[in-house]
């Protein structure tokens, strides 16, 4: 594990995820070999889920946009692992958050979400037979557990946590408190929420509320982080806010998609003869941290990483590999994008509404 991940393990207050667990996740992806899935919150509810092997993993859709980038392929690749362990697979879509944080109208957000946001976890490898989908604004049970959360967290920890005491800011976390818990209206069980350190806050706040609510028995939840794909300037992570810096799915035109990988931040040295010598900086390489992400041929990457660390490649040759690779992906995608919308279109998914709905697939 890298020094930075350690600091932010002490900095965060989190635990380190441990190297054995495959009763909750599929061993063999690449996440877990690579430690991309690197820390949780906390270790010992991550036993007690090893232990019973009852749990949830569950991850939200923010309908704000027409396409995702590779921050929430990441995402996506995550849930994936836990899908094959986890008793139930539910993807929300967070149509009231958009509304009040971003101004997206409801029919706005379930036309994105239906249009391509569903269909593209789905073209990446979510299993459509085994995912449960809802949206917020159909979904009264969860606004009950929002509503019950809003008594029990007061404005003075809304600041302290966030700072921003906005009303859109304190809805929108209520009811991601209520998407985090609602699986458990169904069965109280353990949840595994996916996430980047960014969504912190949510998760502590969460659990804080867990052991304050009257009304419900709730099992904890369990964050579960994932390492950041960097931004293609090596300035912090990749975010839709800075688009150049982003690489997204679908990237449609391949010159502009070439042109942010040649311009991606390098680790390599200065001048050829140096880069020959001493080779790259992997850390600082943000070519080779996203074929960390993306890259699933686990000797290819092992081949690539000995290759530049050492000189024998250089770093136009990996960009040249990434942009070769990234644009092959994007076409494979298209192609299972379109299979997924008819797959949505016609009723192929599951959509519910409510905790007994929701029942009927335990």
């Amino acid at each position: 594990m890298e020094n930075r991940e350690r600091k932010l393990i002490e900095n965060f207050g989190l635990d380190y995820l441990p190297d054995d667990i495959r009763e909750i996740v599929d061993a063999d992806h690449v996440y877990v070999n690579r430690g991309i899935l690197f820390a949780c919150r906390t270790l010992e509810d991550v036993k007690q889920i090893s232990m019973m092997r009852d749990f949830y993993v569950l991850t939200g859709i923010m309908p704000s946009h027409e396409r995702i980038h590779l921050g929430t392929l990441a995402v996506i690749e995550a849930m994936k692992a836990f899908q094959k362990k986890a008793k139930l697979t539910v993807v929300l879509v967070a149509d009231l958050e958009s509304l009040a944080t971003r101004g997206v109208p409801l029919h706005v957000g379930r036309r994105y979400a239906l249009e391509y946001h569903i269909p593209t976890y789905i073209a990446l490898g979510l299993d459509p037979k085994h995912t449960i989908f809802y949206f917020q604004s159909d979904n009264i049970d969860l606004q009950k557990i929002a509503f019950d959360a809003a008594r029990e967290i007061t404005f003075s920890e809304f600041r302290a946590v966030y700072g921003d005491a906005h009303p859109s800011r304190i809805a929108s976390v209520l009811f991601q408190i209520g998407d985090m818990l609602f699986p458990q209206l169904a069965k109280p069980m353990y949840g595994i929420i996916p996430v980047g350190l960014d969504q912190d806050p949510h998760i502590r706040l969460c659990r804080d509320y867990l052991k304050r609510t009257r009304i419900y028995e709730f099992k904890p939840i369990v964050g579960v982080y994932i390492r950041d794909v960097p931004a293609l300037d090596g300035q912090g992570k990749m975010s839709k806010s800075k688009p150049q810096q982003a690489v997204f799915i679908p990237e449609d035109d391949a010159d502009i998609l070439r042109r942010k990988i040649y311009k991606a931040f390098s680790g390599g040295a200065p001048s050829l003869e140096e880069q020959r010598k001493r080779g790259a900086d992997l850390s600082k390489d943000v070519p080779y941290q996203i074929l960390e992400f993306v890259l699933k041929d686990e000797a290819k990457l092992r081949k690539i990483a000995e290759e530049y660390s050492s000189g024998k490649m250089i770093s136009g040759e990996i960009k040249a590999f990434l942009f070769e690779y990234l644009n092959s992906f994007m076409q494979d995608f298209k192609d299972e994008l379109e299979q997924a919308r008819e797959l949505v279109k016609s009723g192929g998914i599951t959509i519910i509404h409510g905790k007994d709905e929701l029942k009927s697939f335990l």
